[in-house]
């Protein structure tokens, strides 16, 4: 099945942001893999899981650090229209999502230190039904947006 991309994409920032988040979680499992190892080279336990915990790294990390972050950046998709916001995204399921603006609660935008060091940010529209997501948009695009979001919507800022 062919799919039909939306107007805005993320910026190419976004998958080496993306690649460095997944990395984390793996560096966390190494170190577990290798303390395991230590246990069992002083009290003989067993290495079979110590084998099948480092077969699931390295196969983890392939899938979600080297080959997810090209997928993501390929399918991902989002267009914001008069009367509707859109996302298209997905790694293995494909979901595109369509919003009305008048359900939209609110708006924020967040950056934690990985995403400013590419100047990057991320968008949460929030429904009452649950949110949407842009993960990695520029810091200047996403605050634009979230801005026109948020007037289309009409949604007061909470400072004003």
């Amino acid at each position: 099945m062919e799919i039909t991309h939306l107007q805005g994409k993320l910026p190419s920032e976004a998958k080496t942001a993306m690649r460095i988040q997944a990395l984390l979680p793996h560096i966390l499992w190494l170190a577990g893999t290798i303390g395991y190892y230590v246990l069992v080279y002083f009290f003989n336990w067993w290495i079979w899981i110590f084998w099948v915990s480092g077969a699931l790294l390295i196969v983890s990390f392939i899938v979600y650090v080297i080959i997810a972050p090209s997928i993501y950046m390929k399918v991902y998709s989002y267009q914001l229209t008069e009367t509707h916001i859109e996302v298209q995204k997905g790694l293995f399921i494909w979901n595109h999502t369509k919003v009305p603006i008048v359900k939209v609660q609110h708006v924020e935008t967040s950056t934690g230190p990985i995403l400013r060091k590419y100047g990057l940010a991320s968008i949460n529209v929030v429904t009452a039904a649950g949110f949407l997501e842009f993960p990695a948009l520029q810091s200047e695009d996403a605050n634009n947006l979230r801005e026109t979001i948020a007037k289309m919507a009409e949604v007061k800022d909470e400072y004003e």
